[in-house]
């Protein structure tokens, strides 16, 4: 295992304890839009595409980006299958939900998928068909925020087991190679962690809610990765860096506008 390898894994552990700590305390003080949002927002592919243009190439990280926006659009059919079998359990609707998560990106993989317009395409039909039924079939209502004790040791626990799930995905891209690196980039860690907190702290609708909000907010990495592949290689990795996680954030704001304007 490598210096910079070693270095990635920390990183991640950072960005994931951060990213879903701070996603759960927002959905429990300002609301499960909010949550939704953070949980959107690019962690592990931020550092996972950084770390493959650094020990490979920037042209390498670019063409990682081919099967991101795919497989971020199985991570939409991952969260409705759970909020949909959220009634019968919760570790039955997570197993499920990661069965079809293993089995159709894995699908994608093995097939050779090598092209990024279809690629968003596949993304955009997924997130849109998937929130359309969460929101207005299914009828999932965003909750408001509620008022939460927070204790070192609660934090601690968050932060320490979030940093975990990213890292072992952060592992799984490792042994996998360049392709599953690319699937497992985007693998839904966040959501993972995002979920079972708010479940265990909240309850079941508080986590339906939660992950509702999640399908349009993980739209910034979608955009993150896009930037990626387009600015990685006339700009260099870092100003290239800089400006996805710029677009990102913009993309972000975006997003919790329109649900703070459009749910209930």
């Amino acid at each position: 295992m490598t210096d910079s390898f070693i270095v990635k894994l920390i990183l991640s552990f950072v960005a994931g304890s951060l990213w879903i700590t701070m996603g759960t305390v927002l959905a429990e003080r300002f609301g499960t839009r909010a949550g939704g949002v953070v949980a959107g927002l690019p962690s592990t592919v931020l550092v996972s595409l950084f770390f493959i243009g650094w020990t490979q190439s920037a042209s390498v990280a670019a063409e990682a980006t081919t099967i991101i926006p795919a497989v971020h659009g199985i991570n939409a059919l991952f969260v409705f299958l759970y909020i949909s079998l959220l009634r019968y359990g919760f570790w039955f609707a997570l197993s499920l939900a990661l069965a079809l998560w293993f089995a159709l990106s894995l699908l994608l993989v093995a097939s050779g998928f090598d092209s990024f317009p279809l690629s968003l395409l596949l993304y955009v039909i997924l997130v849109v068909s998937t929130y359309l039924i969460v929101e207005k079939t299914m009828s999932v209502p965003s909750e408001e925020g509620r008022k939460i004790r927070y204790t070192l040791s609660l934090v601690l626990f968050r932060a320490c087991f979030s940093g975990a799930i990213i890292l072992i995905s952060v592992v799984l891209a490792k042994v996998g190679g360049p392709m599953v690196g690319g699937a497992f980039s985007v693998f839904p860690t966040m959501f993972i962690g995002l979920l079972m907190i708010t479940y265990f702290s909240q309850g079941p609708s508080f986590s339906a809610a939660v992950m509702k909000s999640s399908i349009p907010g993980a739209m910034s990495v979608v955009v993150y990765a896009a930037a990626v592949r387009y600015t990685y290689e006339p700009v260099g990795l870092v100003g290239g860096t800089v400006l996805s996680i710029a677009l990102s954030l913009c993309t972000s704001v975006f997003i919790h506008r329109f649900l703070s304007g459009k749910t209930s």
